[in-house]
């Protein structure tokens, strides 16, 4: 991947090509590829995402798997993270069209390599950093969405750290998105989707132009592209979501008894919650829990029996309320990108500019706004001048009780959504040239900006709605004109408007880059030419986030602060050698060491850092060949995580000093004795308890950078008695230290009483009334924990001609990538216990220690066919867990085929269709998987077809 080979006009020997010719790294092979290898015979240098350095028929020591623009399509995904995704090597990551409980976050495509988190995923095109976007924590991330998809000729994955060559945040690795440079001519191409049960359809249209002119010295290429999917229900997959529920088994007699403790209830839905009818509860002595009634014009009927009830909060008969009335498991999305790229060939230097624009919509929609169930008294309602109808009065008058269990939904206002609107633009200018024969350079020059607006409807305004006792406040008090409320009637919509809010929050992200680099060969030794190159990188990023005036005030149910426009610059200056050190010798066909080192100094942190890499390339014969890299990798603190303002919001939070639990803690009973030095004794009630507490979040300008030590090694085999086969296996450890991380409210909490004393960082993070009340508790960001992964990557690739080996016509393709995970561990430090806690979820649920591709393609003359099998290894859900613990724990593989086939009508069209997932797999029989996570899906079996015309 090169400043000189992906910008110029000049063509070079492409990295597929190189790639199978030096026999480095696995990558689909089509038939497209083989032509592509059997024209190039001469050797050409090439750059190679992983290195800036030139080569002669040698790859860079990192694994680097390559993803053809034929695959892409072969796969029949409009969006580029549903190819990533579900490759061996990554984790889910952020996904425009997978639901999100959450208010920012729809619309966002980020990888995750490794599944250590898209923040440690570094995403380039054409080698460089797109602007950024952010999601709902002000993260920043880059939207690989924008990228325009028929101009893609190639996604290069580099795993293991790359901050030596391309700074920080390439501590999993860098995913490199390869665009088409000399495109020629003009091409259409259409498709259309649907799933076999519905949900989720979608269709694209891309039109790509370009021209050459000045006998080839210049080169104009523009693409427009829509992309647009609809959204998937929750509902429209039955068994879904939260229809199934693990519950408490009857018949379970204690531990250890051989008899399941949890046992999965089918068609689950909620008795208050989510009510499109006003409710009220009244307690059951007998059955030990609540009678559910419901209210239809005012008569009361029981609607969920005691009986039928689990913890409350779950009817078991089906008599509740659907859990999946609103929530999408895929949200709808609209994108438009648009590219245009100008460059010509002068005599000495080559010029090249594009420009890229994005814009996307997305949105997400749950529940409702609503009241928790509340008890209350009739006299507290009457108080607050509610009028209790008389069938609630006289079923009360049946139990003998004058308390209410009350809800409220707002049914009547409809869910609660949010929408995304993003729009990206960038503008980039490159020149490059030769100084010599063998030294090159390049200068790189790059701004843009993205914007996001956020809206937010039916937000419960805590201003003017009083949730503890019903009751209209707020101005209108004043006024004396507030709308009548009685949660024993449906909201008109007079209240609906007082009390309801729409808001939009804007985030601005701007970037500005300079880079320039120096190439070239500095001395010539016996085992061949020492090879240099060196640049500087200076860049600037800004974050301004403007959250609604409404949401700043605390008047909702969250609070959130701005980000006054921080900003910083970034100094980065790099340095890479290649040294042939050893050739044609016995076992040593050719021996190259690679370095490189970056020093990056960032104004914000007022810190400075460096990265380093260290490399072997060994060809040991014509058939084997060795490859190790070690490596230092950085990824520096954000500017949201460094700079967030306070947000407010609402938690579930236990006081160790309430009186069930100031006996707990370390065995020398230090919690009773620091508890009473905040002024606390045995006996006394938290405010805590039953009722959630305030925890404030906000940025740490005081964090530092994570600093993971990464170490690849690996062989590649082809042998040269078997034609076509070629295969690698590599072995990869990442070990992140000084993790960027919330310890939790509680955890805050609880080590404030369970350290040796009161006098350390937590109590200062937790704020109390003088009577020992918690009025908030401040989760913060801190460099504290530790992550490793370690595992095999295998990878293979063989061609069998049909017509040498079995007397028929075209070819068969068959390719292989498989991961063999040995370690996903996560290590949290215990203050209290003075040692880390090491925890490895491996072989858990979303932690499969296998996960495979295999893909077996037929190439007839103008018809080709492609069957793609996915694995992905089950496991238990929880590992540390007594056999009786849950039914069904044991989740069984994700095992995926597809289908697709395309054919050559002309030299202009290309029609093709596919069928992903054909037998129709959806995982619908536990409450595990049911969500359609994890490799999981909902969608079922899906179709598509679409067509290209060139012309």
């Amino acid at each position: 991947m090169s400043n000189i080979a992906n910008s110029g006009f000049i063509p070079r020997k492409t990295i597929i090509a190189s790639t199978i010719t030096s026999l480095l790294a696995f990558t689909p092979i089509t038939h497209a590829f083989e032509e592509v290898v059997n024209e190039e015979e001469s050797v050409e240098t090439i750059e190679v995402t992983g290195s800036r350095l030139t080569r002669t028929t040698f790859d860079a020591p990192s694994p680097t798997t390559v993803i053809s623009a034929e695959t892409i399509q072969m796969t029949g995904a409009l969006n580029m993270n549903d190819v990533l995704s579900t490759m061996p090597q990554f984790g889910k990551g952020f996904d425009a069209t997978d639901g999100n409980y959450s208010f920012g976050n729809s619309g966002i495509n980020a990888p995750d390599l490794r599944d250590l988190g898209s923040t440690r995923t570094l995403n380039l095109v054409n080698g460089k950093r797109p602007i950024a976007i952010t999601n709902d924590s002000n993260i920043m991330l880059t939207d690989i969405g924008i990228i325009p998809s028929e101009l893609v000729e190639r996604v290069e994955v580099l795993t293991g750290g790359g901050s030596a060559v391309y700074g920080s945040d390439a501590v999993a690795g860098v995913v490199n998105f390869i665009l088409k440079k000399d495109f020629e001519g003009t091409n259409i191409r259409a498709q259309m989707g649907d799933t076999d049960a519905g949900g989720a359809e979608s269709q694209s249209v891309t039109l790509t132009h370009g021209i050459n002119f000045d006998d080839g010295r210049g080169n104009f290429t523009m693409s427009v592209d829509y992309f647009k999917q609809k959204a998937l229900r929750f509902a429209e997959r039955p068994g879904s979501g939260n229809t199934k529920r693990y519950i408490n088994n009857p018949d379970d007699t204690g531990p250890n008894d051989g008899i399941f403790d949890k046992i999965i209830a089918n068609d689950v839905s909620y008795p208050s919650f989510n009510a499109t009818n006003n409710m009220f509860g009244v307690w059951n002595n007998d059955a030990g829990d609540v009678d559910w009634f419901q209210l239809n014009d005012g008569n009361a009927s029981l609607r969920t029996p005691a009986e039928a009830t689990e913890d409350g909060w779950m009817a078991l008969d089906g008599s509740g309320y659907d859990p999946l009335g609103y929530n999408m498991a895929r949200n709808p999305y609209d994108r438009v990108n648009a590219y245009a790229r100008l460059g010509y060939q002068f005599d000495s230097v080559t010029v090249s500019a594009d420009v890229m624009y994005s814009k996307t919509e997305s949105e997400d929609e749950i529940d409702p706004a609503f009241v928790w169930d509340t008890w209350t008294t009739v006299e507290a309602l009457q108080g607050d001048g509610i009028a209790i109808p008389e069938s609630v009065l006289n079923t009360l008058d049946d139990y003998g009780d004058n308390w209410l269990k009350l809800p409220y939904t707002f049914d009547e206002a409809g869910p609660r959504g949010h929408k995304n609107e993003r729009e990206y633009l960038s503008a980039s200018i490159t020149l490059e040239g030769d100084l010599t024969d063998n030294w090159s350079w390049d200068v790189y020059l790059t701004t843009g900006f993205t914007k996001s607006k956020l809206t937010k409807n039916n937000d419960l305004r805590n201003d003017r709605f009083d949730s503890s006792n019903f009751t209209i406040i707020g101005p209108c008090v004043d006024e004396g004109n507030c709308p009548a409320f009685n949660p024993f009637e449906p909201a008109s919509q007079e209240v609906l408007n007082y009390i309801m809010a729409t808001h939009d929050t804007h985030t601005d992200v701007t970037g500005h880059g300079f880079a320039a680099n120096l190439s070239g060969e500095v001395l010539e030794l016996p085992a061949g030419v020492v090879q240099v190159t060196g640049g500087i990188d200076i860049r600037y990023e800004s974050l301004d986030y403007r959250p609604s005036e409404l949401w700043s005030s605390g008047n909702l149910s969250s609070m959130m602060t701005g980000i006054d426009d921080v900003s910083r610059n970034i100094q980065e200056v790099y340095g890479e050698i290649l040294i042939p050190v050893i050739s044609d010798v016995t076992l040593i066909k050719n021996l190259e060491i690679e370095a490189a080192v970056r020093h990056a100094k960032y104004s914000t942190e007022s810190a400075s850092f460096t990265s380093s890499k260290l490399g072997i390339n060994w060809a040991i014969t014509d058939d084997v060949r060795f490859r190790s890299t070690y490596s230092r990798a950085i990824r520096a603190p954000q500017l949201g995580e460094l700079f967030t303002g306070e947000s407010i919001g609402y938690s579930d939070l236990t006081d160790p000093c309430d009186a069930d639990e100031i006996n707990g803690g370390p065995a020398d009973g230090r919690r009773l004795t620091n508890c009473q030095a905040l002024g606390i004794d045995e006996g006394w009630d938290s405010n805590l308890k039953g009722k959630r507490g305030k925890v404030i979040s906000s940025g740490n300008p005081k964090l530092e950078e994570e600093t993971a030590t990464t170490f690849t090694a690996g062989f590649v085999f082809q042998p040269t008695f078997i034609d076509d086969l070629r295969i690698s296996i590599d072995y990869y450890d990442i070990d992140l230290s000084d993790l960027i991380v919330n310890f939790g409210a509680n955890t805050m909490l609880s080590n404030c009483v369970d350290l040796e004393s009161i006098n350390n960082d937590y109590c200062a993070q937790v704020s109390r009334e003088a009577n020992g009340d918690v009025i908030s508790v401040n989760d913060t960001s801190l460099n504290a924990d530790n992550s490793r992964r370690r595992g095999i990557d295998f990878e293979g690739s063989y061609v069998v001609k049909m017509a040498e080996t079995f007397g028929l016509s075209g070819e068969l393709l068959f390719n292989i990538a498989a991961t063999h995970q040995l370690e996903k561990s996560y290590t949290e430090y215990d203050y209290i216990e003075d040692k880390p806690l090491v925890d490895d979820p491996l072989g858990e649920l979303g932690a499969p220690e296998w996960k495979g591709d295999v893909m077996l393609t037929y190439n007839l003359d103008d018809l080709s066919v492609r069957w793609t099998t996915k694995y992905t290894q089950g496991g238990p859900r929880y590992k540390d867990v007594a056999d009786d613990r849950y039914e069904d724990i044991d989740i069984e593989d994700s095992i995926v085929h597809n289908f697709w086939m395309g054919y050559d009508i002309n030299e202009e069209l290309n029609v093709y269709v596919g069928v992903n997932n054909v037998t129709d797999e959806t995982w619908l029989d536990n409450p595990f998987t049911n969500w359609g996570r994890l490799n999981y899906s909902l969608l079922g079996r899906a179709y598509y077809a679409g067509f290209n015309y060139s012309f």
